[in-house]
């Protein structure tokens, strides 16, 4: 840590209203231990932590309050009728639409292999089946790869959800 993080920290936690003199007084002292031939850290050092310093001056650390027990049932309550009425069936849609896209690019990635086997099995020129396996391929592949990118971020979503849910059960 040096100079300037040492005082943002102290300044972040001291009140507002003393903050300035304050850390106008630590800057002073830090500018008379320089002259002296200290350094930045054999300074913090013996100022000592910003957070003890911060407490002599009336800071308190904030302790994350947590909702009494009669607000986090209704907020579960809630929770509930909202997951029953409107979540899970958005969620089942959504569900149902990832599965449906998922199938489209198996079932490309088959049809362009389909029609490099009908190469030999059919008596269409070959050069037409190889382009348009090719190009059904390439479609798969790309739909693919978007895929991947929505399956990722659906995940996320998800994890979040349940974040929310596990915060509304514990009150925070």
């Amino acid at each position: 840590m040096n100079k300037e993080q040492y005082l943002s920290k102290l300044k972040k936690l001291l009140p507002d209203y003393e903050a300035q003199e304050i850390i106008n007084d630590f800057e002073e002292h830090f500018n008379t231990a320089l002259a002296e031939g200290k350094t930045e850290e054999e300074i913090i050092k013996d100022l000592g932590d910003p957070i003890e310093i911060a407490k002599e001056y009336g800071y308190e650390e904030k302790s994350k309050a947590k909702a009494s027990s009669g607000v986090r049932v209704f907020a579960l309550i809630g929770l509930v009728l909202f997951d029953l009425m409107i979540g899970i069936p958005i969620l089942a849609s959504l569900f149902s639409a990832w599965m449906s896209l998922w199938s489209v690019v198996v079932s490309l990635i088959a049809a362009g292999i389909g029609m490099l086997v009908g190469i030999f099995l059919v008596s269409i020129p070959w050069y037409i089946l190889v382009c348009g396996a090719i190009a059904v391929l390439a479609f798969a592949v790309l739909l693919g790869i978007g895929m991947i990118y929505v399956s990722k971020y659906a995940f996320k979503g998800l994890v979040w959800y349940g974040r929310l849910h596990i915060k509304a059960a514990t009150g925070e």
